[in-house]
């Protein structure tokens, strides 16, 4: 009743809204008109539903394809018309495109987490805070999705579905002692896991040296004025020559450990959670299957089609079960360092970012070619999205740009609210069941997955798949209907966060979205981003509060938020007084827990949970 009470008062928020600014829009239904003029289609399309009726003997496939910080305006579908994307596309023309979907956070990290749970991932603090990293930066760390946390996989199991997934994880791998059964995705519901634990991490490509010791460094400097003076003293000393061996061990040990960890580690740095590049190959970079490191260091030449052959292997030995499927894969392209296998590079007129996504188109046009040699194209859901927007500032250090392109919305990846980091494509595709070649510019959100897929599948909600599990508020609903019948879902606010800071919130009442931006970026004068690097990007925590005259924009007028609405008029008076009055009251009804980041031992690379590759 509560969570009733709640959706009630957020609905008439939205209504008064609409009301205000736009009047009672009344829609009408001409189909009803149709059904009785031709008999004859009727009748074809009954058997039609019989047929397709008669393949869906079981429940639907489900097949989720994750790109990993591409661009709105990367792709054909969406505009895009010099990078080919011809399976994407494909996708689309036979699906539903959305035009309107955004992530719930501008990271990896914390959109994968709301992909999965359909809930806000600051509930459960896994975003960053100022001071902390924003994403779960280390394999061998204690930081993750929690144990308690019901995702898509583990609702699915409970459903009898078989899952897996493949590529890309960053959500914890819950290592034991020794790196001992790094079970992370099977403890969220995932029957088999292959890919990368953590992320692609530039540090990956090329050769990383191990030791660095520069007499330029005063630290270095040290260890060895210490270790010189460590000798003299000993000899000095004119102890038993087995007593100066011991002494002289044992300092040369704990001067080694002190080289190691000023070397490897970042803790004397502002940015404590880095390490260095050596550690980031050879430590985070493993690809697993299942609980065990299978390359370690990560062989990126080639990764792109072993992680698709892997996945089409899974559609192939399912394909005949009579028990569903569920595979999650998501994709290494196109994060940066760029890679592609050498029969695709050189192909795109965008230099290698071209190349990475039309190697991930290619991925996508197997695991698509996979289901319909095996009959599945009509009885698997099939679900494209990318996790959050490109990368704007990503450039090589030939001067070669390697990050997204957002289209015309302001922003990009690690920006909090800003549109470019959180409008993403979103393709859904059912043949026989959703309707082929439809756009819906209606706002949907990473959030509304689970809902929506239990709803398309004909699965009963979370609380009846797992009825042994608390109650929990889910902040994404189902948009079944919208894919379906054009149905609206109903009205709704959608929140925008830099790790536990909210920086803007939505509206949503049927295909009107308003935007209150509580706080402005500081870009580069006439351009949207903070510079150029590939390890440059905005950060969300250094910005302009907009205090009591926040901005609000019409979305639907106004989608690149070009022309905020006057602050004196009656309009931005009326909608902003509803947002704020949300605003105050969620804080208080949703107080979030603090960051698992600010946690240093819990966040830092733990040599002890570190796994490596066993050679027997």
């Amino acid at each position: 009743m509560e969570q009733q009470a709640k959706m009630v008062k957020v609905r008439v928020w939205a209504v008064q809204v609409v009301m205000v600014v736009c009047g009672v829009v009344v829609v009408g239904n001409e189909a009803h008109q149709h059904l009785h003029q031709q008999p004859q289609q009727q009748q074809e399309k009954q058997q039609q539903h019989e047929q397709h009726e008669g393949k869906q003997q079981r429940l639907p496939n489900i097949v989720i394809l994750v790109a990993d910080d591409m661009g709105i305006g990367d792709l054909g579908c969406y505009g895009n018309t010099t990078i080919n994307t011809p399976n994407i596309d494909r996708l689309a023309e036979e699906g539903v495109r959305l035009t309107h979907h955004v992530a719930a956070s501008s990271m990896c990290t914390p959109s994968r987490a709301a992909l999965l749970t359909a809930r806000y991932p600051a509930r459960y603090g896994l975003v960053g805070e100022k001071g902390t990293p924003a994403v779960i930066v280390h394999l061998a760390s204690k930081v993750g999705l929690p144990l308690d946390e019901v995702t898509l996989a583990t609702a699915l199991s409970a459903a009898n579905y078989t899952t897996a997934a493949v590529g890309k994880w960053h959500l914890g791998q819950r290592c034991d002692l020794l790196g001992r059964e790094c079970r992370g995705p099977h403890l969220h519901g995932f029957q088999s896991f292959y890919g990368i634990a953590l992320s692609l991490i530039n540090e990956m490509a090329g050769a990383q040296p191990f030791w660095i010791f520069s007499l330029k460094d005063p630290f270095y400097q040290m260890l060895v004025s210490l270790w010189v003076v460590s000798t003299l003293t000993l000899w000095w000393l004119r102890c038993r020559r087995s007593v100066v061996i011991l002494c002289l061990f044992l300092v040369t040990l704990a001067l080694a450990a002190a080289w190691f960890f000023h070397t490897h580690y970042r803790f004397h740095t502002k940015q404590w959670w880095q390490v260095s590049p050596w550690m980031n190959k050879y430590m985070n970079g493993v690809l697993m299957h299942d609980t065990k490191v299978v390359e370690q260091p990560l062989v990126l030449e080639g990764l792109s089609q072993r992680l698709v052959s892997h996945s089409v292997k899974f559609i192939a030995d399912h394909a005949q079960e009579q028990r569903p499927f569920f595979l999650y894969h998501s994709f290494g392209h196109v994060h940066t360092p760029m890679f592609t296998a050498s029969h695709m590079a050189g192909r795109s007129k965008h230099g290698r970012y071209g190349d990475n996504v039309e190697e991930m188109d290619a991925g996508v046009g197997d695991i698509l070619d996979a289901l319909k040699q095996h009959d599945l194209d009509e009885n698997t859901i099939v679900y494209f999205l990318s996790d959050h927007g490109g990368h704007l500032e990503a450039i090589d250090d030939a001067g070669q740009r390697v990050g997204g392109y957002n289209g015309h919305f302001k922003g990009g990846k690690g920006m909090g609210g800003a549109e470019g980091g959180i409008r993403v494509p979103g393709i859904y595709r059912w043949s026989g069941y959703l309707p082929a070649g439809v756009t819906v510019d209606a706002p949907t959100s990473l959030l509304d997955t689970m809902p929506t897929l239990l709803d398309l599948a004909g699965l009963p909600s979370l609380p009846k798949l797992l009825p042994h599990l608390p109650p929990r508020d889910l902040d994404g609903v189902s948009i079944a209907k919208l894919l379906t019948s054009g149905e609206f879902p109903p009205s709704r606010s959608l929140l925008h966060h830099c790790g536990r800071d909210i920086h803007a919130v939505r509206i949503i009442q049927e295909n009107l979205a308003y935007k209150l931006q509580l706080v402005g970026y500081k870009w580069k004068p006439g351009s949207t981003q903070c510079g150029w690097g590939i390890n440059k990007f905005c950060s969300c925590f250094d910005v302009e509060d907009y205090g009591y005259e926040p901005q609000l924009f019409n979305l639907r007028d106004d989608p690149y938020e070009d022309n905020p609405i006057p602050t004196n008029s009656t309009q931005y008076m009326q909608v902003t007084m509803v947002l704020k009055q949300f605003l105050a009251e969620w804080k208080v009804r949703v107080p979030y827990p603090p960051s698992q980041f600010k946690n240093v031992t819990n966040t830092m690379l733990s040599l002890w949970l570190q796994p490596f590759r066993s050679f027997w």
